[in-house]
């Protein structure tokens, strides 16, 4: 397991504890408003991509490569769901919240709904990227998100994200370039996501996607999204 780059606003352990540094809430607030409207782009002629699908893109102000990363920490997460909205309602396990919780608004706030499993770890995670209670609650409070909402989760989503990366990593994705050392970095974020000897940063048997298969992934959305923002 090799050593990963400290993060450079944000240290959220295996736990939930979250240790505040550097980075602003203003000047991320003022990055990524969090009034934005839930606007999907709109595409009129059809996507050549064979078996893709068109999912909403709820933070319009990132750059394509971001996006495309975002997508791809979810499908890593197994809550992708072609990209609709049921993703961002995933818990730990594979359910959604309306199915455990009935009748709830699954995106009023998170559902701290622990999943007891035997033979395997319990877990509250929840959402798109599979957020634990505290790392939620903590964050959202920092950036004065009130709900649970696709975007609001985006917007949770990308700070941890831009809190982990290097400059030179962050310059790569707005690039469109994935590499190994970015996944590395975001591996104490994301058990799903690989350090470089292709495990988990966690250990314990966790599951762990492939670089190739992130890659290739990474490389689809970033296809779909060219195609998207220039229809």
């Amino acid at each position: 397991m090799g050593l990963c780059a400290p993060p450079r606003g944000l240290v959220l352990s295996f736990l939930g504890t979250v240790a505040l540094a550097s980075t602003s809430p203003s000047a991320f607030a003022q990055a990524f408003p969090l009034s934005r409207t839930l606007v999907a782009l709109h595409h009129p002629r059809p996507i050549t991509l064979a078996n893709a699908a068109t999912p909403v893109r709820y933070l319009h102000n990132t750059s394509n490569g971001m996006e495309a990363l975002l997508r791809t920490i979810r499908f890593a997460e197994g809550t992708w769901r072609g990209g609709t909205e049921a993703g961002y309602q995933v818990i730990y396990g594979g359910r959604l919240i309306s199915e455990v919780i009935p009748g709830s608004d699954p995106f009023s706030k998170h559902p701290q709904f622990v999943v007891v499993k035997q033979n395997a770890l319990n877990s509250e995670a929840a959402g798109a990227y599979q957020f634990m209670g505290a790392t939620w609650n903590r964050v959202a409070n920092w950036l004065g998100i009130t709900d649970f909402s696709p975007l609001r989760q985006d917007q949770v989503a990308l700070w941890l994200i831009l809190n982990r990366l290097s400059d030179a990593e962050e310059a790569n994705i707005n690039r469109g370039i994935l590499t190994r050392e970015a996944l590395h970095q975001l591996a104490p974020e994301w058990a799903s996501l690989p350090t470089y000897s292709g495990d988990s940063y966690y250990g314990y048997g966790q599951s762990v996607k492939s670089w190739s298969e992130l890659k290739a992934f990474y490389n689809q959305q970033l296809e779909l999204l060219r195609i998207q923002t220039e229809a």
